[in-house]
């Protein structure tokens, strides 16, 4: 968790640097100057939700400990209402832990379902509370959207103040 903070904070920090080293820096045009300030700091919207994503994603794999077998038992599925209105898929797992049957619902949504109501799948889960696990095959295309989304957050800034040099190379 340490790292993720250092980066949490720091790569935003070193973004709004970014933005002023383009405000301040000459050669730059008014409408240039503004575009690359975007395109510096709005990619941050992408990087907080990939490590918010991240986050989720190493807080469960380090309290989530236990493996088990775990029997998909519902498959919620929702309407996100907006462009060519999606569902999104919520598994809710069940096992038992000693004489206790835990019933779990994913804490995030899908927008395709890997896992079918009836499959046996490994679960993870914490020994204190058994109600923080993750199932690794839902866990690794998390951690794809995590990557996908904090590329992005990283890539864009460092493309904004590099801009100059960028359209040396590509004239328009």
């Amino acid at each position: 968790m340490k790292k993720w903070k250092i980066l949490a904070i720091g790569w935003p920090l070193l973004c709004f640097i970014f933005a002023g080293i383009i405000i301040l820096q000459p050669g730059r045009g008014g409408e240039e100057q503004i575009v690359d300030v975007v395109f510096t700091v709005f990619p941050l919207i992408f990087f907080a939700i990939g490590m918010r994503i991240q986050r989720r994603l190493i807080k469960e794999r380090i309290y989530a400990t236990i493996p088990t077998a775990a029997t998909v038992v519902f498959i919620k599925n929702t309407v996100h209402i907006g462009e060519g209105n999606k569902r999104i898929y919520f598994p809710e797992y069940e096992f038992q832990v000693g004489d206790t049957t835990y019933h779990v619902k994913s804490p995030s949504g899908f927008n395709h379902c890997y896992v079918k109501k009836g499959e046996q799948v490994e679960l993870y889960y914490a020994p204190e509370d058994p109600n923080v696990f993750y199932v690794p095959v839902m866990y690794k295309h998390d951690k794809r959207w995590a990557v996908l989304l904090c590329g992005i957050g990283i890539a864009y800034p460092l493309i904004g103040l590099f801009a100059p040099q960028i359209r040396a190379f590509m004239p328009l």
